[in-house]
């Protein structure tokens, strides 16, 4: 994070009040939208905040701090929630603080409950979610906001539909006490959660997106820039780099630092500076990391070829040296690339594309340069 993703960091207090609201009325949100966009940021430090003071209790849930097992992420925050609940004196659930917590891991805690009675923990990690969800509402003492971060974790796990079916259940049987939001960065695992019939989470949530920074932002930005260079910003430029960059504060706002230390540069310079094959970044450094046939199938999967075409393979042989290349062969430079983050496959489509904006944006002033180093 560069020094003005902190400095100027834009606040977006309708937007958080209005989500606070919604969850403390005990709604139910799907919410997708891509990845460093800030919906983590926003709900963090906004919509949680704004949770806590109003009385209810916020309990952050990230699921990819076990992505092999998303539901051991999920009980080790509501462990750790109930953890903190038991030993804070002056808070809500103080006549708990001297209660012994025996132990606290990724599946199972177990508390001895003082005046709300005695729980064991199951060590079923199925059957421990509505244990801890129950002892949590208990200890608390208050309404609860979970706020589940890289949910469509769930959907990549071989038993997700049992996970989907576990939280479904114990959500429901609390439905008057806890409002959620089910946080995504990919909305075509998120929709096929909670819109395909047959799915346990089919209609539990309102499967909505993130409302992504736009002119808003920029023209935040834009006040920040003049005081702090006496220059004018253009915002109409401006919006279009934001755009460039899949609405990304953290790669805007190193374009537009670039611009504020050249007097005679536009946020378009300043994102060409960022983008330079040369300099030293997240996504030459990427680039050089892969082999020659991934950087050919990232090319290709950017310029929308289909990638085990016979034409396809045809240039792959020609731009690598090769008499021949095989689709198989096409195929796992692709599978590493879906490992790696770098690309993954379009909503609705069998096509692979760029996964990054700004990864597709290095890839298009870069073009020029060749899959295989000299």
């Amino acid at each position: 994070m560069n020094d003005l993703t902190l400095l100027w960091h834009f606040k977006r207090a309708p937007l958080a009040q209005r989500l606070a609201q919604r969850l403390l009325a005990h709604e139910r949100i799907a919410m997708f939208g891509p990845r460093q966009t800030g919906k983590t940021t926003l709900l963090r430090e906004e919509v949680m905040p704004a949770i806590e003071k109003a009385g209810a209790l916020p309990v952050y849930v990230e699921c990819w701090l076990d992505k092999a097992r998303p539901l051991h992420s999920i009980n080790y925050a509501l462990g750790k929630a109930l953890e903190g609940l038991t030993l804070s004196p002056g808070q809500p659930g103080r006549r708990l603080a001297k209660t012994p917590v025996r132990k606290i891991g990724a599946v199972g805690v177990s508390v001895e409950l003082g005046e709300v009675g005695q729980r064991k923990i199951p060590d079923n990690p199925f059957l421990a979610f509505d244990a801890l969800l129950t002892s949590l509402l208990e200890a608390a003492g208050r309404d609860l906001v979970l706020v589940f971060d890289e949910f469509q974790a769930v959907a990549e796990v071989p038993e997700a539909d049992a996970i989907a079916a576990a939280l479904r259940a114990a959500l429901t049987q609390a439905s008057s006490r806890v409002g959620v939001v089910f946080s995504g960065s990919s909305q075509t695992l998120l929709l096929e959660m909670f819109s395909r019939a047959q799915t346990p989470l089919y209609n539990f949530a309102n499967a909505e997106p993130y409302p992504l920074l736009k002119e808003d932002f920029v023209g935040h930005v834009a006040r920040l820039f003049s005081a702090a260079t006496k220059r004018d910003l253009n915002q109409a430029i401006a919006l279009r780099v934001l755009e460039a960059v899949g609405h990304q504060p953290a790669p805007f706002l190193n374009a537009v630092g670039n611009a504020m230390s050249k007097p005679g540069w536009s946020v378009e310079d300043g994102l060409a500076a960022m983008l330079d094959a040369k300099a030293v970044n997240t996504w030459s450094t990427a680039w050089a990391g892969l082999t020659d046939l991934q950087r050919f199938a990232l090319r290709a999967a950017h310029a929308g070829l289909p990638l085990t075409a016979a034409a396809t393979l045809q240039q792959a042989a020609a731009d690598l040296g090769q008499a021949k290349v095989q689709p198989s062969s096409i195929t796992r430079a692709v599978e590493t690339l879906v490992d790696k983050g770098l690309v993954e496959r379009e909503p609705g489509s069998r096509r692979h594309v760029v996964s990054d904006p700004v990864m597709a944006a290095w890839l298009t002033q870069n073009a020029a340069l060749p899959v295989r180093p000299a």
